[in-house]
C-alpha cells in the first residue's frame, strides 16, 4: 500500500501524525526530529528510591580489613595493583586459580622425584 502524501505537510515516522509545514523541525506530538538529529531527553533515575541496594553493592568492614591485610602482605598498593593487572591479563580470578593449582601440582611432582 502506497504512503499517502498531503501537500504542505509531512508525516512523522514515529507516531504517523501529520505535521503542518514542510520545513517543520519536530513533531509536536512525539518530538521526533526531522532534521536527522534525534534529541535524547536525559532520564534521571533515583537509585535509592527505585530499588534497595543489594548485598553485593555494599562494602563491609571485614572486607576492608581483608583487603588491607592483603595489601600489607603483598607489599603495598603498587604491587597489589600489579597483581590485579596480572589477574586481568590471565583472564580472571577463576583462570588464575586454575593456573596456580596446575603450577603447584607441577612443583610437587618435580620435588617428589
Amino acid at each position: 500500500m502506497a504512503k499517502k502524501t498531503r501537500r504542505g505537510q509531512k508525516q512523522c515516522p514515529k507516531c504517523n501524525a501529520w505535521v503542518k509545514g514542510t520545513r517543520a523541525k519536530a513533531c509536536p506530538k512525539c518530538n521526533y526530529q526531522f532534521n536527522g538529529k534525534q534529541r535524547v531527553t536525559p532520564v534521571v533515575e533515583a537509585a535509592s528510591a527505585e530499588k534497595p541496594p543489594k548485598a553485593a553493592d555494599t562494602v563491609t568492614i571485614s572486607q576492608v580489613k581483608a583487603v588491607a591485610q592483603m595489601v600489607n602482605t603483598v607489599g603495598g598498593f603498587d604491587r597489589f595493583n600489579e597483581l590485579l593487572g596480572v589477574i586481568r591479563e590471565v583472564g580472571g580470578l577463576r583462570r588464575m586459580k586454575d593456573l596456580l593449582e596446575a603450577m603447584s601440582a607441577a612443583q610437587v611432582g618435580t620435588t617428589a622425584v
